[in-house]
């Protein structure tokens, strides 16, 4: 792909996890051809949390030596930061943490507009630049926690076989066919509605104005995802050997996570270097199932709940480093993912957490988190405890992560600051 051509041409090919993608011809097609103005997003995240006893380093600084489920992150040590003591300040819901890692704020209570996700701020911001302005997955159950403008939360691939299908497999002549009539269907529908809730908006009180407003947000996202969906639809879906890379049934629902994770993953880098989307999330999923990796033999729930038994420690220290050890083969392939300006990985902040810390405690303070790339300046192992000994609300890291996206923004959600004087 050559950068100095300012017209790609009709077929060009990517190579990832051993299959090739034939890339259409696109007017965006400029990210998967090296635009290393193209940022991206990608956050993963654990439904159960990390136990902080190994999860955490005992020294902070670029030169940490690395705690017990750390050692596979340490050929990107230059490359990352580890962040202890932090946190969102006003979340105490305990498991139901996760659904607040994204922003950080108590959704039950939370009106539309007040509770959109760090996620979904930067899809807004790309709008329909790719054919999905965000992708979302979770291995062993939905647990996601991304909200829109208007506070829907949306919906979750439990199935890599069928992120497979909505990426690479394109629909047949009939179903296109159908889709368009739908979407036209769809559009007229928003237009009668709007019309009837601006008639309403004349004679009705303060509140139920609030209340139509809100609708009207929501009337607002659809219309823009039928533009956007309209946009994408004649436009051909990046090709891919299917019986090469394929998850198939087993694909669908297993607990298989030597399986499932890296091709969960792999799945995420195809997507991101077809220019299928730019913002990602990525879950492994809370659940007392036993996950199929060897040496464990109990659910997982329980062995978060351990009591400080040796076995269940044993056993959950082998989920919690598979966890990093796809995280850090994850970044690995975004390094190799090349661009005319770097690699993937240099525009891409990849961001690992979640909204639980120590699961046996049902703990929602001192969050494990870690971010890299980015082309941010990261620290090793960063100490976030404030002067005043309070933890550092996590909403301050993820408005330097949207500034550095290209959005302009003095605080996301309750964030008191940024940590622009640490990354950048």
């Amino acid at each position: 792909m050559n950068r100095k051509s300012t017209s790609p041409t009709r077929r060009h090919f990517l190579k990832g996890a051993g299959v090739s993608i034939t890339l259409p011809f696109l007017e965006s097609l400029s990210a998967a051809t090296g635009d290393a103005a193209a940022k991206r997003m990608v956050f993963v995240s654990t439904g159960l949390g990390m136990n902080p006893r190994t999860f955490f380093p005992k020294e902070t600084g670029a030169n940490f030596a690395p705690s017990p489920v750390l050692p596979s992150m340490m050929e990107h040590r230059r490359d990352f930061t580890v962040f202890s003591h932090m946190d969102h300040p006003q979340i105490f819901n305990k498991h139901g943490g996760i659904k607040s890692l994204l922003n950080g704020v108590p959704n039950n209570n939370a009106k539309p507009g007040e509770n959109v996700s760090i996620d979904q701020v930067a899809a807004s911001h790309l709008g329909y630049t790719t054919r999905f302005p965000s992708l979302h997955i979770s291995l062993g159950g939905a647990e996601n926690a991304s909200y829109t403008p208007s506070g829907i939360r949306l919906r979750q691939e439990t199935s890599p076989h069928n992120l497979f299908k909505k990426l690479f497999v394109a629909d047949s002549e009939a179903a296109r066919k159908a889709r368009a009539e739908e979407l036209e269907e769809q559009g007229s529908v928003l237009d009668l509605v709007r019309g009837q809730a601006k008639r309403l908006e004349r004679g009705v009180s303060r509140a139920d104005k609030d209340k139509l407003e809100e609708y009207l947000t929501a009337i607002r996202e659809a219309e823009e995802r039928l533009q956007g969906i309209r946009q994408w639809q004649n436009v051909k879906k990046p090709k891919v050997p299917k019986d090469a890379f394929d998850p198939g049934e087993k694909g669908d629902g297993s607990m298989d996570y030597g399986f499932l994770g890296p091709m969960m993953f792999d799945l995420l880098v195809l997507a991101l270097q077809s220019d299928s989307s730019r913002i990602i999330t990525a879950n492994f999923g809370m659940h007392n199932k036993v996950i199929d990796l060897d040496g464990v033999s109990t659910g997982y729930h329980s062995l978060s709940h351990h009591g400080q038994r040796e076995a269940h420690l044993r056993q959950l220290q082998i989920i919690e480093s598979f966890y990093i050890e796809q995280f850090s083969r994850f970044i690995g392939k975004l390094k190799a993912a090349s661009t005319t300006g770097g690699s993937i990985f240099d525009d891409t902040m990849v961001f690992f957490g979640s909204g639980i810390s120590d699961a046996s405690r049902h703990s929602n303070r001192n969050l494990p988190i870690i971010l890299a790339g980015g082309g941010l300046k990261h620290k090793g192992h960063y100490d976030a405890k404030q002067h005043n000994g309070r933890q550092t609300p996590l909403n301050n890291l993820f408005t330097t992560m949207l500034q550095n996206f290209g959005i302009e923004t003095e605080a996301f959600n309750d964030a008191t600051g940024d940590l622009n004087h640490i990354l950048t």
